[in-house]
């Protein structure tokens, strides 16, 4: 169910308590005894918020037939995408709740009303699509993985633990852009560590395609060093088109395939281009490079990548849906470069197993090279991290945001939800 959205940063909210066990006490005791725990990874402080919510989704997800399967948003989880109305109506049951109800008319009115919520109101699955098996609702255009959903709320928690507005502290003005980049940075490692995990792989781009249409997503682009910025920009488009290559190879592109939302996050990703113009990152003016082996005589700009993403969706008849918008990026990308003019990767170049036609893996390294100080991602800006000592700096009563109670849940592995 996609949350109730947060009060403005200016507003002072206070973390809450957390909220659920990261050693998956409602797990299915199946699951428990049949997959082993997976290891926390080593990108963690020995206390960490980033750490518990890592564990917890490695923990929940173990079972790849329940990670994996494919269920309906009745709507999309970030702003801009209600076709019927400007509420996107997530939030009116939550806000109706503080309302004072002056007569008992009124009180039977409301429950009515939430019994029956109006079309265009989540309820988390109780009467709207949410949670449904997309192979009950085919043409419904949001689908995501379970495990994706699950990364993707993540994200936005991994995000709200390095705002220090969210635990009423000053520390500099960037911290919250340079937290969102730290956050980001470890969606990318973990698609470089999933490794031959393509169900995992495609979680991350199902997590990546949803979280940058985000508010939250565009703290990045506001930061100090743009450069950076970009380089991360160009660094998230090489992994999704080497996700595409990947899936070209493996047979796994077309109207049957076994990724059932295909059309959906491709059609998302075609819309991050347009994010990333919009805050003028990605412009026209970057070299065309080498799309596989030079010989391949093959070149593609990263800037372009949505046309790209069009030519695979054409050359296997792929329906591309999801942002209402579509149809106006496809037409914007036939204008920009007709589909038959827009080169993929030579089939014979992208068999082997370390096929990289789009550059992820070598420039990663160059990435990590740049700006790994000490290293990439991890939980640096992770305020639930720091010392009480440093937290009390930095707050603005001059105490620690974080109460003795939940200090020590945080050690115990608990989950501290923003």
């Amino acid at each position: 169910m996609p949350p109730k959205r947060a009060a403005p940063a200016s507003s002072g909210a206070a973390p809450k308590k957390p909220r659920s066990d990261a050693k998956g006490s409602n797990s299915d005791s199946s699951d428990n005894e049949q997959f082993p725990r997976p290891p926390r990874s080593k990108r963690w402080a020995k206390v960490s918020g980033s750490g518990n919510l890592d564990d917890s989704y490695r923990f929940n997800t173990r079972n790849p037939a329940k990670a994996y399967k494919y269920v309906c948003l009745c709507r999309a989880p970030f702003e801009g995408e209600d076709d019927e109305e400007e509420s996107d109506g997530w939030d009116d049951v939550e806000e109706d709740e503080d309302e004072e109800v002056e007569d008992e008319d009124e009180v039977v009115e409301e429950v009515e009303e939430s019994a029956n919520p109006p079309k265009n109101q989540c309820d988390g699955g109780r009467t709207c699509i949410c949670n449904k098996l997309v192979e009950e609702h085919p043409d419904h255009p949001w689908k995501i993985t379970v495990a994706a959903k699950s990364k993707f709320f993540d994200q936005i928690s991994h995000c709200g633990l390095r705002d220090p507005d969210n635990f009423q502290m000053y520390t500099y003005n960037d911290h919250a852009g340079y937290g969102t980049i730290e956050a980001i940075e470890n969606l990318i490692l973990d698609f470089d560590e999933a490794k031959d995990n393509l169900d995992e792989k495609w979680a991350i781009c199902e997590t990546l395609g949803y979280f940058i249409q985000t508010d939250r997503a565009s703290m990045m682009f506001r930061v100090d060093d743009p450069d950076r910025a970009e380089e991360l920009c160009v660094m998230l488009v090489r992994l999704f088109m080497s996700m595409l290559a990947r899936l070209e190879r493996e047979n796994l592109l077309g109207p049957d395939s076994r990724i059932k939302n295909l059309g959906t996050i491709m059609g998302l990703w075609m819309l991050a281009a347009k994010v990333f113009r919009g805050y003028d990152f990605l412009e026209a003016d970057d070299e065309e490079e080498p799309l596989g082996p030079k010989k391949d005589k093959k070149n593609w700009l990263p800037s372009s990548f949505d046309n790209l993403i069009l030519a695979y969706a054409r050359k296997y008849n792929i329906t591309l849906s999801g942002p209402s918008k579509i149809a106006n990026l496809i037409e914007e990308c036939e204008e920009d470069t007709p589909t038959e003019d827009v080169d993929l990767p030579v089939p014979e170049s992208n068999n082997g197993p370390k096929a990289d036609p789009f550059g992820f893996a070598s420039n990663l390294k160059m990435y990590k090279s740049d700006h790994g100080s000490p290293k990439i991602g991890g939980d640096r800006f992770d305020i639930t991290t720091f010392s009480s000592a440093e937290r009390r700096d930095a707050a603005f009563d001059g105490r620690d945001p974080l109460n003795k109670s939940e200090r020590a849940r945080l050690k115990q592995g608990m989950v501290l939800m923003v």
